[in-house]
């Protein structure tokens, strides 16, 4: 007999909430040491990979479709 392993418990919105967070902190820490513009950019540059780090998951599901 075969034995599956239990659901476990979804953690998604934990982690969204606590990443969140830290960004909040980081972003508040950079603009008290920095000030506000270094804030934008630094949020314009994890902006900026994320967006192509999804480019390059969607260009990736493309060559797999064919």
């Amino acid at each position: 007999m075969r034995h599956y392993p239990q659901k476990v418990e979804n953690y998604t919105n934990a982690f969204l909430v606590t990443a969140g967070l830290t960004l909040f902190m980081a972003f508040f820490t950079l603009a008290a040491v920095k000030g506000i513009v270094w804030v934008m950019l630094a949020a314009a540059l994890i902006d900026t990979f994320i967006r192509a780090g999804e480019a390059r998951l969607r260009a990736s599901k493309v060559g797999e479709d064919n």
